[in-house]
């Protein structure tokens, strides 16, 4: 007799999902990924130490495998060949700053640069084609009279640098903001495998088929013995979505000129007749 496999079985085999938390030391990474994972607030912890955690939870009806590495906080000249290493394992990024911090804050632009080379050189050496979510988080929303960086600040910055999302939270304070963050990092990433091409770009979209109905009548311009035919005017076609159309065409317009009717009521023929035919004008 069989034992009944665990639904966890199955999940050996699949493989996880890589979070990776990125920021400066001080900013509270470690505390949030803790508080995600044991819903218990610890301040205190040695920056420079990296770690990795592995977690299995249920997230929107379905089991989520999730491998999630704190990074160390390192100065700049020792981090790099580690930091970008890491970058290449990660499957999405999550970008913290202290909003009493306002170099955490800057931090994260050059953070997010280095995320977009490493994916790049990945994806030119595979045949992966999926842009890695990355979310940007403000920490320490707790912290009022030390606040150096506005909400509106962020979630600029957040655009600016092609973020997927932004988070403004208190780890310390607000536990089920922690778990907002967690919960968009693994939507962002079932719904991009899922649904690879919702990321490509719009100018990868095909333009509409030449045999559907047009909305526009066509514009016809007359030039000489050419005409000059557009599918629809210029700034209908005029898009900045990237989107390539179709160049309009010249064709040369055919014109025929019906030879007056014969007494027998058959078409006459034009002869071109030659001077000796015709006869010399002395003769005339």
């Amino acid at each position: 007799m069989t034992a009944a496999k665990s639904p966890f079985a199955r999940l050996r085999a699949a493989k996880p999902l890589r979070i990776m938390v990125l920021g400066q030391g001080g900013v509270g990474k470690s505390a949030l990924v803790v508080r995600f994972l044991t819903r218990r607030f610890i301040g205190e912890y040695d920056p420079t130490l990296e770690k990795m955690y592995t977690f299995n939870n249920t997230i929107d009806n379905e089991v989520a495998n999730l491998e999630i590495l704190d990074t160390a906080g390192q100065p700049h000249e020792m981090e790099c060949p580690g930091l970008e290493a890491n970058i290449r394992w990660a499957d999405v990024f999550i970008l913290m700053y202290s909003v009493t911090d306002k170099c955490s804050f800057d931090e994260c632009s050059r953070l997010k640069f280095l995320i977009n080379y490493n994916k790049r050189r990945r994806r030119l050496s595979s045949s992966a084609r999926v842009e890695p979510p990355v979310l940007l988080v403000g920490n320490k929303s707790d912290q009022i009279a030390d606040r150096m960086v506005t909400f509106e600040e962020g979630h600029k910055r957040s655009a600016d640098i092609g973020c997927v999302s932004f988070h403004e939270i208190s780890v310390r304070e607000n536990i089920e903001e922690v778990w907002d963050v967690f919960r968009d990092a693994v939507r962002r990433w079932r719904s991009l495998t899922k649904c690879p091409r919702l990321k490509r770009s719009s100018s990868e979209v095909p333009s509409q088929s030449s045999d559907s109905p047009s909305p526009n009548i066509p514009y016809q311009q007359q030039t000489g013995g050419r005409r000059w035919e557009e599918e629809a005017p210029f700034r209908d076609r005029a898009s900045t979505d990237g989107t390539l159309h179709s160049r309009p065409t010249w064709r040369q317009q055919q014109q025929h000129q019906a030879a007056p009717p014969s007494p027998s009521g058959a078409p006459l023929l034009e002869r071109r007749m030659s001077i000796s035919m015709r006869g010399s004008p002395i003769d005339n």
